[in-house]
């Protein structure tokens, strides 16, 4: 029983059994409020039938009552439980039904006790008597007194009725029990089930499997969010080895190239077949300085998205931001026939780690200078929102396909995979520029059409 699915069956079978003992209490207490007010009103209703009885038998010109009679309605009356004494004003008559049929009143009393104790062990019963006016003309012309085993007795009849509902209340509570047992089996397993698959998939994610997915579904919310999550877990943990992988792959290919030329050049001089000339050496220095190029931004990549980057932050003014910037990209626009355009209000006020903003928008603005064609533009644009600061960096160039927005900011990544390194750059600087952006608590964007252009945009928390 400690598996969840045995934990529920258990819980729901004593759920269920608990409901029906419920049920069975109300019941029997129910029954019993029934029956007793029915013996109540049923004795009253014997009660006022023997008394019109009995003056049915008043002989007016004698003054007297039919004794004859009376000893009819006692007897009937004796069959029912009740005992009959009718004795006259005038003390003439003085009839008791128990001076007649001691024996058969005692043994009546005895069996009243009987059946009450056998359905109330603890039932505090005896003989009760109740003492009536008989009126003749609104005269009072004597008394009727009954007696009877009280407060309340049941009949055989009543008894058995009781019992019978019992056993049925017994046979219902069985097949019920029964019934939910089964459902909160099958309840159980339908919500385990799920469960179990959730467990089987994360065991086997830790195991390395990344992108297994638990097949099993559930029309419970919870447990489908929780199926849900451990899948996407499990393909998010999938495209990041993936990721992992092939950032191996692609470092391993940037460092290759330039370690493949240092080595041939170095082995080249060593074997003495070439001569060391400051050219050569030049080469190779080059090569060196874009190994530590590739190292270095891999290093800041890496403390930028670790958190572990300080930022300098403090409020300054973007309209000047961009004024220097403009200054830096002059040349390489103007050499490309790029117009630099921006739409900045002065002042425009931005928080943040400027040095590390500003690197980020010459990433932005080199990547649409490069791609723009002769005649184009590259625009900046400045806007505030709900707490927010929205940046965006737009062109006329050549765009960006769709299948490849998805993928801009990872590392080493190259829309274009023809363009080398020179003249497409490494592939890791939209990946600091992500970085910058997210640790200052921002978020930065894409969206591109062939032909069309290109638009960055980041949006900044506003400290105001």
């Amino acid at each position: 029983m400690n598996t969840l699915k045995g934990k529920l069956a258990l819980t729901y079978m004593v759920i269920s059994l608990l409901i029906v003992v419920s049920l069975s209490v109300f019941f029997n207490m129910s029954i019993d409020k029934i029956f007793e007010q029915y013996a109540r009103e049923q004795q009253k209703k014997q009660v006022e039938e023997i008394i019109t009885q009995v003056n049915q038998q008043y002989l007016e010109e004698a003054g007297l009552y039919n004794i004859d009679g009376l000893a009819i309605i006692a007897n009937a009356a004796l069959q029912n439980g009740i005992m009959v004494h009718i004795r006259t004003a005038n003390h003439e008559i003085d009839w008791d039904v128990r001076q007649h049929k001691a024996q058969e009143c005692q043994v009546l009393l005895q069996h009243a006790e009987t059946n009450m104790h056998s359905r109330y062990p603890n039932f505090q019963g005896g003989y009760t008597e109740d003492t009536y006016d008989l009126k003749y003309s609104n005269k009072l012309v004597g008394y009727l007194t009954v007696g009877y085993y009280g407060p309340y007795s049941l009949s055989d009849n009543e008894l058995l009725l009781i019992r019978a509902l019992n056993r049925t209340l017994v046979m219902l509570g069985t097949v019920f029990l029964v019934i939910a047992v089964i459902l909160g089996i099958i309840m159980a397993k339908r919500i385990s089930a799920p469960i179990t698959s959730v467990i089987h998939t994360s065991k086997s994610i830790a195991k390395g499997d990344y992108g297994t997915q638990a097949i099993e579904s559930s029309a419970t919310r919870e447990t489908a969010d929780l199926i849900d999550s451990i899948n996407e877990l499990s393909q998010a943990l999938a495209v990041k080895e993936q990721q992992k992988k092939q950032i191996t792959a692609d470092i391993a290919h940037e460092l290759r190239t330039p370690l493949f030329n240092l080595q041939g050049h170095m082995e080249a001089m060593i074997d003495q077949v070439l001569e060391p000339s400051a050219e050569r050496l030049q080469n190779c220095h080059a090569e060196i300085l874009r190994l530590t190029q590739i190292v270095e931004q891999l290093q800041e990549l890496n403390l930028l998205e670790n958190k572990h980057a300080l930022l300098s932050k403090d409020y300054f003014d973007f309209s000047d931001l961009c004024a220097s910037l403009f200054t830096d990209f002059e040349m390489a626009a103007k050499k490309r026939g790029v117009k630099l355009l921006k739409k900045v209000p002065s002042p425009a006020p931005v928080y943040g780690d400027m040095y590390r903003i500003k690197q980020s928008m010459m990433n932005l603005i080199s990547n649409s200078v490069n791609y723009t064609a002769a005649g184009g533009y590259v625009a900046v644009e400045y806007e505030t929102g709900k707490h927010r600061v929205i940046l965006r960096i737009n062109d006329n160039g050549t765009g960006i396909p769709q299948e490849d927005l998805p993928h801009v900011f990872e590392r080493f990544y190259r829309v274009d995979k023809s363009r080398s390194h020179i003249s497409g750059g490494m592939g890791i600087g939209l990946s600091i520029t992500k970085a910058i952006v997210e640790a200052h608590g921002g978020t930065i964007s894409v969206g591109s059409q062939i032909g069309s252009g290109t638009v960055f945009t980041i949006s900044l928390p506003d400290e105001n």
